[in-house]
């Protein structure tokens, strides 16, 4: 083969390797943006088609929803507690970062409006304390863990801190039972980025006729 014949074969040989390069660097950046992309997706929770098989329209399921967890809410913003030291004194100040105190009153409306069962939850952790004789009180109060009830202020479906806007999302409902989500959002003015934007279960159950709140602290990931 003269040299001219190897000149053009060493050529189209080039051609074909820079070629071949060019394909699979081309194959690997759209493999890499698929992969980015795929890196971007957020934990909103699929589309969710409502079954509704209850008596009641979706409307009035959204209505009576919304409101027993608005009741819910506004029970705990509107909670009064005690330090534990100006009810016995049998306590000191350094007990009131050790524990806290409801009274009679507060357990019969919470009792209200939630189950019986997530009731118990709490009921189980209170222990009676008695008043002192000078101490002014309509009903028997009760001592706790400090911080008893700081996740539902914090992590739960009413949640009180952190949050600046909610959004209901209906799942399913019977004549006994309806389960949703409440999506608790955290988004600053000015862009579209939230900082928070966490799902949390939201079922009702009706008890002795009445429609109440079964749970409302679980987090849906």
């Amino acid at each position: 083969m003269n040299k001219r014949k190897w000149i053009i074969t060493g050529t189209a040989l080039a051609l074909i390797v820079l070629f071949g390069l060019i394909i699979l660097t081309t194959f690997n950046f759209q493999s890499n943006r698929e992969d980015v992309l795929e890196d971007l997706t957020t934990n909103e929770p699929e589309e969710i088609i409502f079954q509704n098989s209850s008596d009641m329209s979706e409307s009035d399921i959204r209505m009576l929803v919304e409101e027993k967890r608005i009741t819910l809410k506004e029970f705990f913003e509107n909670a009064k507690y005690y330090n534990i030291s100006e009810i016995s004194s049998e306590y000191t100040k350094e007990d009131d970062e050790d524990y806290i105190v409801v009274d009679e009153e507060f357990l019969n409306e919470f009792r209200m409006l939630v189950t019986e069962d997530v009731y118990g939850n709490y009921w189980d952790e209170l222990i009676e304390i008695t008043p002192d004789s000078d101490v002014l009180l309509n009903s028997r109060v009760y001592r706790g863990p400090k911080n008893l009830f700081d996740s539902i202020a914090s992590e739960s479906a009413i949640s009180l801190y952190n949050v600046n806007e909610e959004i209901l999302i209906l799942e399913s409902a019977t004549n006994d039972k309806i389960v949703a989500m409440e999506n608790i959002k955290l988004c600053p003015e000015d862009t579209e980025i939230c900082s928070r934007n966490d799902f949390y279960r939201l079922i009702l159950e009706k008890e002795e006729d009445t429609w109440k709140i079964a749970e409302f602290k679980e987090k849906v990931e």
